[in-house]
Formats: C-alpha cells, structure tokens, sequence
C-alpha cells in the first residue's frame, strides 16, 4: 500500500554549491533549478560540451550519496537512504506500509544541494519509507505540586513512537 504523506506541490527549488568544509550551503553560487532553462540554446547553433552546462539535477544525480531534510509532522529530519526515523505516533498507518515522502525542504549530497522554497519540487526525487516498528518509549515521570494546599500529583506515561526506514531516496534524472 503506497501512501502519499501530504499534497502539497511546490514548484520553485535552488540548487547551490557545498565547499566541502561546510555542512550548509552558500547562497553565492546559486543559480536557478529550471533544466529547460539552462540547457536552451539559441536557434540554429549546435551546442558544445563547453557551453552549455548540465542541468542542476543532473550535476546532484552524478554525486554517490544523498540527503535530505524532510518535513514530517511539521519537524524537520535529516534523512538518507536506509536511516530509521523515530518519530511520534503515526495514527493511520500500519506495520508494513510504504508511505511517500514528499515535504522535502533540502536535497543534497556532499558538494550540492536543490534548496526548495518552501519545498522542493517532487518531480525531482522520490523518497519512500516503511513503517518498521510502533512501540511504546521508556516511562516519562511528571510530578505537580501545589505549595501550601497539599497537592502532589505524580503522572507516568509511555509516549507511542512510529519507526520509518528510508527504503528509497533517489533523485530522478532531467
């Protein structure tokens, strides 16, 4: 069963440069992630391999690894690809579904990144992640008092958690 984990489609994303000695991007390199864009060329000229350059999901497809800081349950998570993901309960899904992740606000890898405004368009990638495991966590103790009226109150919950693997996490050719 393949689950979309939200509709919202954002066209606008940037792509950047990463000096290797930086875990974020720099704003200066930008350019703009329109592969049509970049790869027009004037009417009735041949482009060469000097001129023209390749298009920004393209120089990110050619890189090893990915990341990608997805957005799930309006908190940010850093992801790659066979990470699990401990997160508060997830009411409608069950062990064993395979939910799609579309709220990516960053996708990258070690020299660049597609930076979305709010979020990267899913034509770009597809993320998917498997409900691996719905356990309880460990005890939380929580202990009220009122000063001078003799009230002491101690409360114990177990917080429910979902666990996701990243099964997939690719960007997709332009």
């Amino acid at each position: 069963m393949l689950r979309s984990f939200s509709t919202r489609l954002v066209g606008a994303a940037r792509i950047s440069a990463i000096a290797p000695s930086r875990l974020f991007s720099s704003t200066t390199a930008a350019f703009q992630a329109t592969p049509t864009s970049l790869n027009a060329s004037p009417a009735g000229s041949t482009p060469t391999s000097e001129s023209t350059p390749s298009s920004p999901v393209n120089l990110l497809r050619d890189q090893l690894r990915y990341y990608a800081v997805a957005e799930i349950k309006n908190r940010p998570y850093l992801i790659t690809k066979n990470d699990i993901i401990v997160l508060d309960r997830l009411k409608d899904v069950q062990l064993g579904d395979v939910i799609e992740l579309n709220q990516i606000k960053e996708l990258g890898s070690k020299d660049y990144a597609i930076q979305g405004k709010p979020y990267v368009s899913p034509e770009y990638y597809s993320i998917k992640a498997t409900v691996i495991e719905q356990p309880k966590g460990k005890i939380i103790e929580t202990f009220k008092k009122k000063r001078r009226k003799h009230f002491q109150r101690r409360y114990h919950i177990k917080p429910l958690h979902t666990l996701l693997r990243v099964s997939e996490l690719e960007v997709k050719a332009q």
